[in-house]
């Protein structure tokens, strides 16, 4: 296990090596994958905040030179730019409390890792799964990531409500926080798309993006099609999700 509480390990037992990534989840940091930052160090120019900065991006260049989520992302691209998507890996996803093992394709573990990575990269937009992040579940299916969500967000609303607020017990955040993310990929494929990298890359990120996706629709329909599934009325998903 971690020896940090903060630290969640992806080891990567490829053919011919194995690869350990310490992602510190801790809320605040920006840690690079490998270590602190320095701030004398230059990184390419595809991660700069100028770089086809999203829409929805609220950081101001004059405050931050680098896209956070670029520089999380930054360390991958270079170590896997000569893997295949499809190559078959080992996984282990170790947390302070448990660890968890999978045989998957060298994308499928990409996306669980880069999902963990943007979310606590210090991404303003990204960063509203943050406790997702905090409770990481990896290998999650897509009905899991839905009602992993919809918790989330609902607990969140609770506490606003206990606060005097007024919570959103209709969803309309969470399904316009989904729809902002549709926007941020967009400009996120902009900025990687003149970037020397492989399919398992690409693809990783396609998958991120399209669950994301795939979440926005099915809050847009009212859950209504997982409905039996979420409440315990039936054992089975819809989809097989």
């Amino acid at each position: 296990m971690p020896s940090e509480p903060n630290i969640v390990q992806y080891i990567f037992d490829l053919s011919d090596e194995q690869l350990r990534f310490d992602i510190n989840t801790a809320q605040g940091t920006n840690e690079h994958l490998q270590g602190p930052e320095k701030a004398n160090k230059e990184y390419p120019d595809w991660t700069l905040l100028e770089k086809d900065q999203c829409n929805c991006c609220p950081l101001k260049t004059s405050e931050s030179k680098y896209c956070p989520a670029a520089l999380r992302m930054h360390t991958v691209l270079e170590t896997f730019k000569d893997s295949a998507s499809v190559e078959q890996i080992e996984l282990t996803v170790k947390t302070e409390r448990r660890t968890y093992k999978q045989q998957c394709d060298l994308q499928s573990g990409l996306n669980s890792m880069l999902g963990l990575q943007m979310a606590t990269s210090g991404c303003p937009v990204v960063g509203k799964l943050r406790s997702m992040a905090t409770f990481h579940i990896p290998f999650c299916s897509f009905g899991e990531t839905l009602y992993r969500s919809v918790s989330a967000y609902l607990t969140k609303q609770y506490f606003v409500y206990k606060e005097g607020g007024q919570p959103d017990w209709d969803l309309d955040g969470l399904q316009d926080f989904y729809h902002e993310l549709e926007s941020l990929n967009e400009a996120f494929s902009r900025r990687i798309r003149d970037i020397e990298q492989n399919d398992a890359i690409s693809n990783a990120i396609v998958m991120f993006f399209a669950a994301s996706i795939v979440v926005a629709s099915s809050i847009d329909e009212g859950l209504e099609e997982y409905k039996e599934y979420f409440t315990g009325t039936c054992a089975t998903p819809p989809r097989g999700g």
